[in-house]
């Protein structure tokens, strides 16, 4: 009995197997002819033919551009938050809750700016049924809940006057959101210095009461 499930889990430990190396090969395709010939300028066909793999593979592991995307990003996603969180709490960070918004802040412009082409692959290629809800995928949520945390603390700190958390953090990440800066990089030509000053005149000096000491 134990023989005939040992040899039962061979086929699902290839397939496990295969299924991880087709995903390596995917990326690492999509990352290269991403960085020749642009995002938007590449097929899912030409993805596939480069990485050797049938479309069907393909679209079984990523159903459409922007999740080949999402995909790629993660691993910078995922290094951003720990960034942030140590930032936020970890040795040496700034008392003020506002100081800490701004390295949040900051940090996303450099992000964003860093894979607009992506970003906008995520928000425009997935269609219909399919297309994400931008205020409920995890990272904004989990931005949100970091950027109302932090008001809601510069409020009980005397920071800042009294607001609605809540709606001044969905403010800050419409302003943050990937079309924004994608139209202020490319159609305005400012650079991610530019576009955090003036996020932080609005949303950290603006909102700021006045010189507080932090003990």
């Amino acid at each position: 009995m134990e023989d005939q499930q040992s040899t039962a889990s061979v086929p699902q430990r290839r397939e496990r197997q295969d299924a991880l190396e087709h995903r390596r090969l995917i990326l690492a395709a999509a990352k290269q002819i991403f960085a020749t010939q642009g995002v938007e300028n590449t097929s899912m066909y030409e993805i596939a033919r480069a990485a050797g793999v049938g479309q069907g593979t393909l679209y079984r592991r990523f159903a459409h551009k922007g999740e080949l995307c999402q995909a790629l990003i993660a691993e910078d996603v995922d290094a951003y938050k720990d960034q942030v969180l140590t930032a936020l709490s970890g040795a040496g960070a700034p008392a003020s809750a506002l100081e800490r918004l701004e390295i949040l802040i900051v940090e996303l412009i450099r992000l964003t700016t860093l894979h607009l082409p992506l970003f906008a692959a995520i928000d425009e290629t997935a269609a219909g049924q399919r297309r994400p809800r931008p205020f409920h995928s995890p990272f904004h949520v989990w931005l949100h809940e970091r950027i109302a945390g932090l008001l809601a603390e510069a409020v009980a700190k005397g920071e800042i006057e009294p607001l609605d958390v809540e709606f001044t953090a969905d403010a800050i990440l419409a302003v943050l959101a990937p079309p924004f800066i994608s139209h202020q990089h490319q159609d305005r030509g400012c650079g991610p210095e530019r576009i955090a000053a003036g996020v932080h005149h609005l949303f950290v000096e603006s909102l700021r009461r006045g010189p507080t000491t932090f003990s």
